[in-house]
């Protein structure tokens, strides 16, 4: 499961969790994006402080792991060239790629998708508002879907309430919620 997690929140938490549950997965590896090429705004924080807040976040859970493999990597931070870097170090693990539904329906702008499909499988989990997009999607068929609670949260809007000055208590993990006070990240 990758992603800028810019701030790792709820939402991309259940997303995870529903994925082992509903398909029996071993774990769930989180690629930290380095440089996200699909995104015309960077990432607010730096990689190390979003690389820190997924560590928090998932230090609980033993079936989960985090990677800083992207910032490691000579490539762009393509999926593809992730997966594929993924699959010559372990050819024998079987790769899935967790996606919440409103990444499905943009997946005709990620980079080589035809390819991608090739190299893993597709789980995606429904998200609130973005069902029906998804539903468009010509890759839908490539895709098992999941569901998981319906969390109506995201990282922009978490940003901009602690820039506001407002409470984001219940929206994250109170351990990630006290990082992001105490470094006074998104101000």
């Amino acid at each position: 499961m990758g992603g800028v997690f810019d701030p790792i929140h709820y939402g991309h938490l259940a997303l995870a969790e529903g994925a082992l549950e509903a398909f029996g997965f071993e774990g769930v590896l989180f690629v930290v994006s380095f440089d996200p090429p699909h995104r015309d705004q960077k990432p607010v924080v730096s990689f190390d402080d979003r690389l820190e807040m997924v560590g928090i976040a998932v230090k609980d859970n033993d079936r989960f792991m985090v990677s800083a493999l992207e910032k490691d990597l000579e490539l762009p931070g393509y999926t593809l060239n992730i997966v594929t870097h993924l699959k010559k170090k372990s050819p024998g693990a079987v790769w899935h790629l967790i996606l919440g539904a409103d990444n499905l329906a943009c997946f005709d702008t990620w980079y080589k998708p035809d390819e991608l499909v090739k190299h893993v499988k597709i789980v995606v989990g429904d998200r609130p508002g973005y069902t029906r997009e998804s539903e468009k999607s010509k890759w839908l068929g490539h895709a098992d879907r999941f569901g998981i609670p319906r969390l109506d949260i995201s990282s922009t809007a978490i940003r901009e309430s602690v820039r506001r000055n407002k409470s984001v208590r219940y929206l994250l993990p109170e351990n990630v919620r006290r990082f992001i006070v105490e470094k006074g990240l998104y101000r």
